[in-house]
């Protein structure tokens, strides 16, 4: 595992909890979960102090150098408090071994032994795999097969088809139009979250006796909704007898995954095709332009629409004013048709809050246009968060990818790409690990021929996500 993940994990699992009254008798004392525990498993260490003081916790080795820093010197209250720890060093490596945990108060100390032994360390790999929609929930359900409780691993094909076929509960109103969520089970009480009709569903937590459900969302304002909640994920109260189950489509569903930039087409149970997108770009002007994650399902077939000066083709409406649709394109003076200004942002975030997605035909021959020819009203279709933590896997380093060494400045995932003239093909063959070194790390990706992701990127994606949410906009 790498030391930004492992940093990232620790700051995940790192709390100092406040100290609580202290009782007569105390002494200074530190206790732990357990007296030995394995990569991937956390370290519960319990301590009290008597009195007030200059109090600090540390780690040493087994040659009694310093390991690892849990509590700086602090000047802390008497009471009780707990740390936990996985296990790493400062620098977010973990290396097992026998430790001594040392806790100190003024010019008293109280230590206790504990292994950190060998183990599998690859268990820690799969933390960004264990994070759900419902990430920062209070509440904590188990339900089977829940897009909420389901963890965005695209890679578990038989839990994401589970999901992706599971009954949804929605609002049942128009598509086009809201209601308030509140914050109490009362229609006098304050707003919290924008819920759009028919399509967005909700997790239930609770149906009330008194005709209201406690239930979980990210909420759907747009920039002119009454609720300044821009894909905030939110738990408030809605009137039961509005919320009504449907089940979705059974042979199509699709993941669109905020990290990835990557629309997951699934078919009868299996990961069938990936085509790149781009959601929304939020900007400080324009927040509300960030996709609203969440649950959905495809309510209409829109068709052609204009967005200032371009033109959004085949739509599909999955959330009132955000559509499924084709990456947009200008018409020239000759009527042909102009991607330039849109298509090479595939892959990453651009649009005002609708699905950009690839026009170009994959290896299968999947594109937009397919979309637009198979998938029925009353597909599911999920949008996971790109939380803090969430970390994308980096592709095979020996994998091919081509190049025009005669001044060309993409790579590509074809070697006889259309995009390029016909007397400087076939291109030259380098690999994606080459794509990390010069001169080949100035190439970028054709945005014809969809190549892999360039690692460099991901390298890029996987460090904001290590302490950041690109998607959680702050509440106005």
């Amino acid at each position: 595992m790498n030391k930004c993940l492992r940093a990232l994990a620790l700051a995940l699992v790192l709390c100092l909890a406040v100290p609580l009254a202290q009782g007569e008798g105390a002494e200074l004392s530190i206790s732990v979960s357990a007296a030995s525990f394995l990569p991937g498993e956390e370290l519960t260490i319990s301590y009290t102090l008597p009195h007030d003081g200059m109090m600090s916790l540390r780690v040493y080795d087994a040659m009694g150098e310093l390991y690892r820093e849990l509590i700086p010197e602090t000047a802390t209250a008497s009471g009780t408090g707990s740390v936990i720890w996985d296990g790493s060093d400062a620098s977010g490596a973990q290396i097992p071994g026998d430790y001594v945990l040392s806790l100190s108060l003024d010019h008293n100390s109280s230590d206790i032994a504990v292994t950190f032994s060998e183990g599998d360390m690859a268990v820690t790999e799969d933390l960004s795999k264990t994070i759900t929609p419902a990430y920062l929930s209070e509440y904590h359900p188990e339900h089977e097969n829940c897009y909420w409780c389901t963890p965005m691993d695209i890679t578990d094909e038989e839990a994401v088809w589970a999901m992706l076929t599971a009954p949804v509960t929605v609002l049942d109103i128009d598509q086009k139009q809201q209601a308030i969520v509140r914050a109490q089970p009362d229609k006098e009480a304050e707003g919290v979250a924008m819920l759009t009709g028919e399509s967005q569903a909700v997790h239930v937590l609770e149906s009330l006796d008194n005709g209201w459900s406690l239930v979980e969302l990210y909420s759907s304002s747009f920039h002119d909704s009454t609720i300044k909640h821009w894909n905030a994920f939110t738990t408030g109260y809605i009137e039961t007898d509005r919320l009504t189950t449907v089940t979705p489509n059974q042979t199509y569903g699709m993941v669109i995954d905020k990290l990835t930039q990557t629309l997951y087409l699934f078919k009868e149970g299996h990961l069938y095709s990936t085509l790149l997108v781009s959601t929304g770009l939020a900007n400080e002007r324009q927040p509300y332009n960030e996709t609203r994650s969440g649950e959905f399902l495809i309510v209409s077939r829109v068709g052609d629409f204009n967005s200032d000066n371009m033109i959004c083709a085949k739509a599909l409406r999955f959330n009132d004013g955000d559509l499924l649709h084709e990456v947009p394109h200008i018409l020239n003076a000759d009527g042909t048709k102009n991607y330039g200004y849109t298509e090479y942002k595939l892959g990453t975030r651009a649009s005002h809050g609708c699905i950009r997605v690839q026009r170009q035909k994959n290896e299968q021959g999947i594109n937009h246009m397919w979309l637009w020819d198979n998938i029925k009203v009353g597909t599911k279709l999920v949008i996971w968060e790109d939380y803090a933590g969430r970390q994308m896997e980096m592709p095979d380093l020996t994998q091919p990818v081509y190049y025009n060494p005669d001044g060309g400045s993409y790579f590509h995932s074809d070697q006889n790409c259309d995009s390029v003239r016909s007397q400087y093909l076939p291109l030259t063959e380098i690999t994606l690990g080459d794509l990390l070194e010069a001169p080949y790390d100035e190439l970028t990706p054709c945005p014809y021929c969809a190549p892999p992701r360039d690692p460099k990127e991901i390298l890029e994606i996987n460090a904001l996500h290590e302490t950041t949410s690109p998607g959680v906009i702050p509440y106005e």
